[in-house]
Parts: C-alpha cells; structure tokens; sequence
C-alpha cells in the first residue's frame, strides 16, 4: 500500500515513456532507479534508502487502449 498518494499523483502527471518496458521506483516525486530487472530496482533501493518503502510501478512498452 502506498503510504503517501503524492508519489502516485506525480507519476501520473508524467511523461515517462523514456522508462518504457522497465520498472521504476519513485520517492519524493523522482525516480530513483530504473531497469529492466525488478530485483535491480530493489536491491538498489535497499542499498539506498534501507528504511524508505518507494513507489514501485512498471512502465508498459505499449501504448494501452482501455
């Protein structure tokens, strides 16, 4: 569960289609690791910010029609 929505809101509001086909991990409205490999991100994120819990997502590498 995402413990602050203004992750969310901003990554909503963005134009993230350069992170296409990754995983990204965002806090405090910025990314803070990106890649291809979900563990990456995390391990990252770990190494990081031990004690921080960011918003995780992937970015679709198609366009979806809803």
């Amino acid at each position: 569960m995402i413990k602050s929505y203004a992750d969310y809101e901003w990554f909503l509001q963005q134009d993230l289609s350069r992170y296409s086909g990754k995983w990204l991990a965002i806090m405090d409205k910025k990314v803070i690791a990106s890649d291809r490999n979900m563990d990456k991100v995390m391990a990252k994120v770990k190494k990081e910010f031990p004690n921080k819990k960011p918003f995780l997502t992937k970015i679709r590498s198609r366009l979806s029609i809803l």
